[in-house]
C-alpha cells in the first residue's frame, strides 16, 4: 500500500513532482528451499531412483511457480496457505519438454510462512495406486529383453556387473555385429482409453540408442515399431521418460513391447551399451 493513499490524487501528484520517485512499502516476502525431492517404491514398482527435475509448486491450488531443483523462491502469501508440491520431468530426453510426471503423487503440506524467514520444504512421493506396471527389469536375476528383431541371435543383453544399480543389461557391438535391435518378450494388453503410458530407464552408452515400441495384435503379427527418441551417446548414467501415449493410441493394436535399437558407426571398431531399471507403466 502507498504511504501516500491517505491522501486525495491532486496532493498525491505534488508530492511526486517534489521528490525524485514515489516511495512505496514493498512487503517482505517469505522464502521456500526444496533440496529435492525422494520417492519410495514398493517391490512390486521396482527401483526408487528418480529424476525429478523441476518442482511445480501450487498455493491455495494457484500455481506459484516451477523451479528447477534444488530451488530457493519467494513467496508472497504469508501466514498458513495450504502447499501442493508436484514432481517435474524432463519428458521425452528433452530439456526444455518439462512437465508433472503423472504416476507420481503430490506432496500435500500445511505451512505457516513469515516474512523474511526461509522454511525448508523436503517432498516426497509415491507412484500412484492406478499406476499399472507391465514391465520391470533390472537385470539382477533375468533379461527380458530377448526377442531378436535384428534377426541376430549372436548378438545379446547379458546381465553385467557394472550396473546402475547392482547389475545391468550389457550389450557390445562390433563390426562383425554391428546392428541392435531388441524387444522385451514381455507383451502389455494397453488400452486405447489409457490416460498415459510411459518407458522408464537409466542408460549409458557409447553409441546412438533409439528406444520406442513394437505393437502387434492377433491380425496383425507383422506389427508396427514406433521410435520415440534416439538418445546421445554419454559417459555417465542418466534417466529418461519417455511419453507413449498417444503412439501407443495411434497404433491401434493390442500387445505392445518396448524396444532397443542401435548401430555401430563406422568410425568405431565396437561400443557398449548400458540400460538399467527398464519400466512400462500405464494408468
Amino acid at each position: 500500500m502507498s504511504i501516500f493513499n491517505k491522501y486525495t490524487p491532486s496532493v498525491f501528484t505534488v508530492f511526486c513532482l517534489l521528490l525524485s520517485s514515489c516511495v512505496t512499502e514493498n512487503a517482505v516476502p517469505a522464502y521456500i528451499s526444496i533440496p529435492n525431492f525422494t520417492l519410495t517404491t514398493t517391490s512390486a514398482q521396482g527401483s526408487a531412483a528418480q529424476k525429478i527435475t523441476d518442482a511445480w509448486v501450487y498455493v491455495d491450488g494457484n500455481l506459484n511457480g516451477i523451479f528447477e531443483l534444488p530451488a530457493k523462491f519467494p513467496v508472497a502469501d504469508i501466514g498458513k496457505h495450504e502447499f501442493q508440491v508436484f514432481a517435474g520431468i524432463r519428458q521425452n530426453g528433452q530439456k526444455q519438454n518439462n512437465v508433472i510426471y503423472p504416476f507420481f503423487q503430490p506432496y500435500k503440506t500445511t505451512l505457516d510462512l513469515k516474512a523474511g524467514e526461509t522454511t525448508t520444504v523436503r517432498p516426497t512421493t509415491t507412484y500412484l495406486t492406478e499406476s499399472r506396471f507391465w514391465l520391470i527389469e533390472d537385470f539382477e536375476f533375468n533379461n527380458s529383453f530377448r526377442i531378436d528383431r535384428d534377426n541376430n541371435p549372436n548378438l545379446k543383453f547379458v546381465n553385467a556387473d557394472n550396473g546402475f544399480e547392482g547389475k545391468s543389461g550389457l550389450i557390445t557391438l562390433t563390426k562383425a555385429n554391428p546392428l541392435m535391435e531388441k524387444a522385451s518378450n514381455v507383451k502389455a494388453q494397453i488400452p486405447t482409453s489409457a490416460v498415459s503410458t510411459y518407458i522408464e530407464f537409466h542408460y549409458k552408452t557409447e553409441v546412438e540408442l533409439s528406444v520406442g515400441i513394437f505393437g502387434s495384435s492377433s491380425s496383425n503379427a507383422i506389427g508396427t515399431t514406433t521410435y520415440k527418441v534416439t538418445l546421445f551417446p554419454n559417459t555417465f548414467w542418466n534417466k529418461a521418460y519417455l511419453n507413449m501415449t498417444q503412439e501407443i493410441k495411434d497404433m491401434q493394436l493390442t500387445d505392445f513391447q518396448v524396444v532397443f535399437r542401435s548401430l555401430l558407426p563406422d568410425s568405431l571398431a565396437q561400443a557398449t551399451i548400458l540400460i538399467d531399471n527398464v519400466k512400462l507403466v500405464q494408468k
